[in-house]
């Protein structure tokens, strides 16, 4: 049975059915991560919302089609990767410096969403590939009049569009018109034409264009990847509340300044997270990446819990004794699927406040559904089952239920976890724990960081592992 979601939209700021251009086949595109640093635990709830997301609409039998985009040209690569560069460098050399840092941390982004369980997009495009495609969508621009070059830089025309601001809700009438911006980010208030092709600068990597040599604008590069990968319909757009203004907006710009109609039907946004009801800062030692909470003895799929049972579009509050109270609930699962995968005792006697388990599991999964299906509701869904442990737990002890009746009660379990994926069976738990510290370990080493990988391997053998460095450079494990 293929069931219907509703999300909110963040451009008709209304609940609505996701119904896709091609009935039972999602198109999905989400803003993926600029490569030049750690991703931290704010960007990684944005992926594990996406995550949630995609799995439920899988769960709920639709096919999806996922593209995410890898950012590995931008002001913040070029900052990072050129600095150690003579100033006589070869663009050869610029690019190669480039490709090395960004290299580096698209891996350890990839290691961490694998850590937290986090299904890999169908596509993951690099801007750099798409350079060519990004080109001739200027070109198009140019020739609908939406584009002009100055300076060897290209800029869109935002009087040219009259739904610019569409996204964002912005107020044309005070918005200043006609200036030009080179900033990626800026603020709403500033809502100027932006640049789509940056003329090159002394000390930049380049590419031959129409206009000289140059590099693509930020925004520039999500419209070229999501319109060739997904098409010029897209069914899902998704990305944190940061990326609404000017990134999303311009996006809409860009691609429907080309195709001359509308390019996405929702637009889904996640919220911010806060950490200790403060935003993340060095300064304030509660920055954290999945690295430093792994060295901290945390659980990563913990993790995943508490910001998932959390509403996407709430603002979240991390703590540590959040993540404790996390911890709780997923043992809590665990005992009870364990209990389910037993034969169970009866205390014994009738009950006069016996339940029928098969009646009663179907109205916690209607009710698991119902709150999935409302905007990800993910509290509500998991107080259905936190209330189906009560009333089964208190049935088992007086009247144990039937094989079939646990057999049927871990089915759901196993489709609710389709979605969580986070109370698998316990020896597969433990074995995707090992495995996630020990990627972490190997990161760390990569990194020539040896004090949190020698923390990582005193976890490992707190937790009975013993590690085996191999000739090859692999690591095996065996329980000590």
């Amino acid at each position: 049975m293929r069931r219907t979601l509703s999300l909110f939209n963040t451009l008709t700021r209304r609940i609505e059915p996701v119904v896709p251009v091609l009935a039972g086949q999602v198109s999905l595109y989400t803003c993926g991560p600029t490569v030049y640093n750690y991703a931290h635990i704010g960007n990684l709830r944005t992926f594990l919302f996406q995550d949630l997301l995609k799995r439920t609409l899988r769960a709920a039998g639709h096919e999806v089609r996922h593209c995410m985009n890898i950012t590995d040209v931008e002001d913040k690569i070029i900052r990072d990767s050129q600095g150690t560069l003579p100033a006589d460098a070869t663009n050869e050399a610029r690019h190669g410096a480039m490709k090395a840092l960004t290299d580096r941390f698209t891996a350890i982004f990839l290691e961490d969403l694998d850590t937290l369980r986090v299904q890999q997009a169908d596509f993951l495009p690099k801007a750099t590939a798409y350079v060519p495609h990004m080109i001739r969508l200027i070109q198009d621009l140019e020739a609908k009049g939406l584009a002009y070059v100055r300076e060897g830089s290209v800029y869109y025309r935002i009087a040219g569009l009259p739904q610019y601001g569409c996204l964002a809700h912005l107020d044309r009438e005070g918005m200043q018109m006609g200036a030009s911006v080179d900033a990626d980010e800026y603020e709403r208030d500033s809502a100027t034409d932006f640049v789509l092709w940056k003329a090159t600068k002394p000390g930049e990597p380049w590419w031959d264009s129409p206009w000289g040599p140059g590099r693509p604008g930020w925004h520039i590069e999500c419209s070229a990847m999501g319109m060739e990968l997904l098409g010029d319909r897209i069914d899902i757009h998704s990305g944190g509340v940061d990326l609404i203004f000017p990134h999303h907006e311009n996006e809409i710009a860009q691609s429907e300044g080309c195709l001359g109609h509308r390019w996405v039907n929702h637009w889904v946004h996640g919220e911010f997270l806060m950490v200790e009801g403060q935003k993340m800062a060095k300064s304030l030692g509660n920055f954290f990446t999945l690295r430093d909470l792994v060295a901290k003895g945390v659980d990563p799929i913990a993790l995943r819990y508490a910001i998932q049972s959390n509403h996407y579009r709430k603002v979240l509050n991390f703590s540590f004794e959040g993540l404790r109270a996390a911890e709780n609930a997923l043992k809590r699962i665990r005992a009870f699927r364990k209990r389910m995968e037993g034969e169970g005792a009866a205390g014994g006697g009738p009950w006069k406040e016996a339940i029928d388990p098969r009646v009663r599991l179907e109205r916690a999964r209607e009710a698991f559904w119902a709150a999935m299906a409302d905007d990800l509701n993910t509290p509500e869904a998991l107080a259905s089952i936190f209330t189906l442990i009560n009333d089964l737990n208190a049935q088992d002890d007086h009247a144990a239920l039937t094989r079939e009746e646990r057999d049927a009660t871990l089915a759901f379990l196993d489709e609710a976890n389709d979605m969580f994926a986070a109370w698998p069976r316990e020896e597969a738990s433990l074995d995707a724990a090992v495995e996630a510290l020990i990627e972490a370990r190997k990161a760390a080493k990569f990194a020539k960081d040896w004090a949190l990988a020698d923390r990582v391997r005193d976890q490992l053998r707190a937790m009975g592992i013993v590690l085996e460095d191999r000739k090859d450079g692999s690591t095996g494990w065996r329980r000590g």
